[in-house]
């Protein structure tokens, strides 16, 4: 029995041996750590170098093929692309998957990156390596993720808006966000303009900004990322969650099943069995949580009342009609799962959506 096993543990060696170097990155703002080993598992080189394109370029244009493991962080996206350039292999390990590394009680950037080399060297399949979009799609995205923000500094200044007025005895008009700033320039009480009136000023600029944003992000799906015009005959489904959809999964031979994707969104249940106990839990809310707030929110819109009926929206009415505790909610999150599998296969097909696909079959 001792033969087969020491023949079975020294293969593995053997199997990665085609790459002589392998180096761990602990990334930093500032200054990013690294640490080399060679075939044998030595360390032969290790220090720092300034988180730039120009320090990448000097520090790995010369270095031979390697395989190169990071964390996955703020920078990761524009490094691992330009090692990539430069013919590395690159790893992006997964965070959830590192806590040897962020729970260590000898925790430090050094320590941290040659604990990534190890895990690279050893088996890249640790790491649960993940697939970074590019850097056009980031830039992209940041559009949405900007608008995003507008709407979030807008909404609280409506709220603070509404509230500070209330502390004096008023009370703004109701009114839709789009119309807030023009129908409270008109009912702000005179000893409250002075204050309160740059507040309504900005509102009014942040609407607008956020309108132009919705143009541009229209003229993306309608040009660069014309794939998403398939998704958009989901009715509930807009310009910004098809786009945020492409651009937040990158590539979509990513995922060899559509069903993966709803796990890869953190809209699966968590679960925790052991023995005859298999209790049932909330969904794992891992992956993109602005993403599934999106969908979240188009599951919303088609189970509203009255809604436009679809296989989908009567699969999720029945799901809600089974009572239970929170079942409303329980069912929005499993149309939610649903139409991001659905939004996938459209992608792959680029088939306009049938609401009744069985019935049209």
């Amino acid at each position: 029995m001792k033969k087969p096993t020491h023949h079975l543990i020294a293969e593995a060696p053997r199997k990665r041996g085609q790459v002589e170097l392998t180096i761990g990155i602990d990334l930093g703002d500032v200054w990013s750590h690294y640490c080399t080993l060679n075939q044998q598992g030595e360390v032969i080189d290790r220090g720092r170098f300034r988180t730039t394109a120009k320090a990448i370029d000097k520090w790995f244009t010369d270095v031979p093929h390697a395989r190169v493991a990071m964390e996955a962080g703020v920078h990761s996206i524009w490094i691992s692309e330009q090692l990539e350039q430069l013919g590395h292999e690159v790893i992006v390990a997964n965070v959830r998957e590192l806590r040897a590394i962020s729970h260590s009680d000898r925790k430090s950037d050094d320590v941290d990156a040659e604990k990534l080399a190890r895990y690279a060297r050893l088996d890249p399949e640790i790491l649960r390596p993940i697939s970074h979009r590019t850097v056009e799609q980031q830039e992209a995205l940041t559009l949405i993720r900007a608008r995003e923000l507008l709407v979030r500094l807008r909404t609280a200044a409506i709220n603070a808006v509404r509230g500070l007025t209330k502390a004096c005895g008023h009370r703004m008009p109701a009114s839709s966000t789009k119309c807030f700033a023009q129908r409270g320039q008109a009912a702000m009480p005179p000893g409250l303009k002075l204050a309160l009136g740059p507040v309504l000023s900005q509102i009014a600029e942040m609407t607008l900004k956020i309108k132009q944003y919705d143009r541009e992000i229209q003229r993306l799906t309608q040009t660069e990322y014309a794939e998403t015009q398939s998704m958009m005959t989901i009715h509930g489904v807009g310009h910004i969650t098809a786009l945020t959809f492409v651009l937040t999964l990158g590539d979509k031979t990513r995922f060899g099943r559509s069903r993966d994707v709803g796990c890869y969104l953190g809209l699966r249940p968590k679960r925790s069995q052991s023995g005859e106990r298999d209790p049932q839990l909330g969904i794992t809310k891992a992956g993109n949580a602005y993403l599934r707030s999106l969908l979240i929110e188009c599951a919303n819109h088609i189970l509203r009342p009255h809604g436009r009926d679809s296989a989908l929206r009567q699969w999720g009415l029945h799901l809600a009609a089974r009572g239970g505790k929170q079942a409303k909610n329980k069912s929005v999150v499993a149309v939610a799962r649903k139409l991001a599998v659905l939004l996938h296969h459209l992608w792959n097909t680029q088939e306009p959506y049938i609401p009744f696909y069985q019935q049209a079959a």
